[in-house]
């Protein structure tokens, strides 16, 4: 694995753990406190901002590489993997506003609430079905799809034993509630670190 190939996945992983501790602290923070109404929007809303970094790491990464692929038909999958990337972060914050603005602004029913709730997470399936796509995609390279699959095993491993771990934390020490969604930013933050090193073990 190239030096610019591992500081590109790392560069990822840091982007979606800064999206996850900025996720948890803005709903801890705004939990806590009376924020104007603005303000607690901005104070959900500004996490997301990590994720659009991801693009443009993509660009450079690309424009940058030494082992560029020969054919561009391997890039074609890249191309159409970020696609769907951008439109469900896009449908996430977009689904985000609207939610929190609904809740803000309406007294609404518990079936409206629940459907907002389905609504906000549909985009992170996106996201996934994003990523089985791409795995399943006749043009990637065998050897790239193997390194995706095991990176997904290993990291939903980790993300399983790190709910249990918080859980019996939750019930032993009295460690903090965990809010559920943040599995998901925890889980593409391990998905990004485990791949330089299950790289590695091929060398």
């Amino acid at each position: 694995m190239s030096v610019a190939k591992r500081k590109f996945h790392l560069q990822l992983a840091g982007l979606v753990i800064l999206f996850f501790a900025l996720e948890w602290a803005a709903s801890t923070f705004v939990a806590r406190t009376e924020l104007p109404y603005v303000l607690s929007l901005l104070a959900y809303i500004l996490p997301t901002l990590p994720l659009f970094g991801i693009f443009p790491l993509a660009i450079i990464y690309q424009a940058q590489s030494k082992d560029k692929p020969s054919s561009a038909r391997r890039m074609k999958p890249v191309r159409r993997y970020m696609m769907r990337l951008a439109i469900s972060m896009f449908l996430y914050v977009v689904f985000l506003m609207a939610s929190i603005i609904a809740l803000n602004q309406f007294a609404l029913s518990v079936q409206i609430k629940v459907l907002l709730g389905v609504l906000t997470a549909l985009p992170i399936g996106g996201v996934i079905w994003a990523m089985a796509r791409f795995i399943a995609d006749p043009d990637v390279n065998e050897f790239e799809r193997m390194i995706l699959t095991r990176s997904l095993l290993m990291s939903t491993a980790l993300t399983l034993f790190f709910a249990a771990l918080w859980g019996f934390l939750e019930n032993f020490a009295d460690a903090p509630d965990f809010p559920l969604y943040l599995l998901v930013p925890v889980f593409f933050g391990l998905f990004g670190l485990v791949q330089p090193f299950i790289r590695r073990g091929f060398k």
